[in-house]
């Protein structure tokens, strides 16, 4: 969904982390997506696109992604969560490894928040402002076109309106998921390596996985 910071697609676009009416104080914000491709899918990073502005020395705050199985995340299963840190200021896409999480499901959601943030944009936090996708959906995969609202599984909200009426371009944050196929798992090739008196004898052999 993003290109780079001088594009200007991403100008006065921006959703921070605070404000939602229903909620008091800082909130996650998050969307439910179904992923390109078919099979089983691992995650291997998840890229975020956003703009920080405020401490440039450490300690340096965090940016999390929590994942959630379906259409719900109050429901579903957490598949997985990582972190990192939000450096300096200005244009700042962010990298979140998750190793090659596999993936039970196509379809899931993902929230994005600001652990110990107080949601305020000042100089005593880098408060990270998440882009929203200008193309009015993904680009590649889908989505429902809604976003959720809230600070924990059990009272997320789901809204059409908070974003685009405090001037994001869609209700989509600017998010991008890369995964790879997860490897197939009936058969593994084992090498045995048995040392004898008179050397080293390698014996191969495949194992028929039940």
């Amino acid at each position: 969904m993003a290109s780079d910071d001088t594009s200007g697609l991403y100008s006065n676009n921006q959703i921070g982390f605070t404000g939602y009416p229903a909620i008091s104080g800082p909130f996650d914000v998050g969307n439910t997506i179904t992923l390109a491709g078919s099979g089983p899918l691992s995650l291997e990073t998840v890229d975020l696109f956003g703009y920080a502005g405020g401490a440039s020395t450490a300690p340096f705050p965090t940016v999390e992604v929590d994942l959630y199985a379906g259409t719900d995340p109050n429901t579903g299963t957490l598949l997985g969560s990582a972190t990192a840190n939000l450096i300096g200021n200005g244009w700042a896409p962010v990298i979140l490894n998750f190793n090659g999480l596999p993936l039970a499901t196509n379809t899931l959601t993902f929230i994005v928040s600001l652990p110990g943030n107080n949601g305020s944009y000042d100089g005593s936090f880098v408060n990270w402002q998440q882009f929203t996708a200008v193309t009015g959906g993904p680009t590649i995969g889908s989505g429902d076109g809604v976003m959720w609202y809230g600070t924990a599984p059990g009272n997320f909200i789901l809204d059409t309106t908070f974003a685009e009426a405090t001037g994001a371009q869609s209700n989509y944050l600017a998010v991008r998921l890369n995964t790879v196929p997860t490897p197939e798992s009936g058969a593994v090739s084992l090498l045995v390596t048995m040392l004898t008196g008179l050397g080293g004898l390698v014996v191969a052999f495949r194992k028929k996985l039940a």
